[in-house]
């Protein structure tokens, strides 16, 4: 009876990463910032896939040169799945969901004194995220209407992370150098903060994790206004770091029916 009650609470155990509301598993979309120049509105946005976002940016870490950049026409059938079911919202507030990062890990940036070799990875690329069936996650300001922000520019900060290890997000560009732009890294000189500007207004990057667990990780966005004075909130995304569950389930269960036919 002990040995069953264990194995319960370990299935219980296993199973709880999952069960922190809805989960974010894999497919395109966003993490939205909207404002209409008085309240601000982080929030996940999903939108169709085929023929939008043709033209953004990726590399992300200075929008004032005039370099050329790769179109990237992305995947027509990157549908966001939540909970198992494709997004039947197109928007939903940024505490209603979590975001799963369900690994493998590989090589990172900005966690070098976490003492993980590699991490956790949200992929920058489409075809990585899709690759590793994890979502592929933008950050997107195209929605606030030019002229509110002095130069049309929205600053994205970390402010805090709440998690077993460390936080990263980078940019890796054509050549595959990686430019760190955030790190909760003890002695990181990353800026940990990004520029976005409205035009084009979407941009990917790396995200990374050193650790398996949950990570709240609070950023703000903040702007000049362009009639003068500052204007920001802060705002916390939750990543749910746990490795692919189906091996573990399989352990636990291969357990289980040991221990239930040594009983019979």
């Amino acid at each position: 009876m002990k040995q069953t009650f264990s194995l319960i609470c370990i299935l219980g155990y296993l199973a709880s990463p999952w069960s922190l509301g809805a989960l974010w598993q894999s497919g395109h979309g966003d993490i939205g910032i909207g404002f209409d120049g008085t309240d601000w509105d982080p929030h996940f946005h999903f939108h169709e896939e085929e023929g939008e976002h043709k033209g953004e940016e990726h590399k992300g870490e200075d929008h004032d040169d005039d370099k050329d950049h790769e179109d990237h026409d992305h995947e027509g059938d990157n549908h966001p799945i939540i909970d198992g079911l494709e997004a039947t919202e197109e928007e939903y507030e940024i505490d209603a969901l979590s975001v799963l990062v369900p690994g493998p890990t590989l090589p990172g940036a900005g966690a070098a004194d976490s003492g993980a070799a590699n991490v956790y990875v949200l992929a920058q690329d489409e075809t990585l995220a899709v690759a590793q069936g994890s979502p592929w996650i933008g950050l997107a300001v195209e929605e606030i209407s030019p002229g509110l922000l002095l130069d049309d520019v929205v600053n994205l900060s970390l402010v805090d992370v709440s998690g077993p290890g460390v936080f990263s997000l980078w940019s890796t560009d054509a050549f595959g150098g990686d430019s760190v732009l955030m790190s909760s890294a003890l002695g990181s000189d990353a800026a940990n903060e990004v520029g976005l500007a409205l035009e084009p207004g979407h941009y990917h990057f790396n995200m990374g994790f050193s650790e398996e667990g949950i990570y709240d990780v609070t950023f703000r966005s903040e702007g000049e206004l362009a009639a003068g004075g500052l204007t920001g909130t802060d705002f916390s995304v939750r990543f749910n770091v746990v490795p692919e569950p189906s091996s573990l389930f399989l352990l636990a269960l291969g357990a289980f029916a040991t221990l239930r036919r040594r009983r019979v």
